[in-house]
């Protein structure tokens, strides 16, 4: 009965509507892409090929320039890591609107900061993915004029 007050019903059936439409749409843009992909790849590969141990620090830059992961490594002969991506990043990563307009997965370059044994630098800018990944390889012993190589890989 309805006596000019609120309608409790009513309300309970928008609410219901509403987490049902959230429901349908965190599956479309979350849980449907991990089906057909897979799990998402990780931030960031290092894989020390040499025969020496080195000092790795990664520092990743989003599109404002702002520091979003920072994070020193020490790597044996042959020793490789993998650094997964977090909740936060593949939520971001995930979602396709920024700013009210549709973009795909998040907007602007993604700058990758790479620091070898305190010395060497290097960068490699990509756009983010859940499912691309950076891959650092050093290898001091190989005849190239670096001794990393960083590279970006897509599923």
């Amino acid at each position: 009965m309805f006596d000019g007050g609120i309608n409790i019903r009513n309300y309970q059936k928008i609410l219901i509507f509403l987490g049902i439409l959230i429901l349908i749409l965190l599956n479309y843009f979350v849980v449907f892409p991990y089906l057909l992909v897979g799990s998402p790849e990780p931030l960031f590969y290092i894989d020390n090929n040499d025969l020496q141990n080195h000092e790795v620090t990664v520092e990743v830059f989003d599109s404002h320039n702002e520091s979003i992961f920072k994070g020193t490594y020490e790597l044996a002969p042959d020793e490789h890591i993998a650094q997964p991506k977090s909740l936060w990043l593949l939520l971001r990563w995930s979602m396709p609107w920024s700013k009210g307009k549709y973009t795909y997965f998040a907007e602007g370059e993604y700058e990758f900061k790479v620091i070898l044994d305190g010395e060497t630098t290097d960068t490699c800018r990509t756009l983010p993915h859940a499912w691309s990944s950076v891959v650092i390889d050093i290898d001091k012993t190989n005849n190239s004029d670096s001794s990393m190589r960083i590279r970006v890989i897509t599923v």
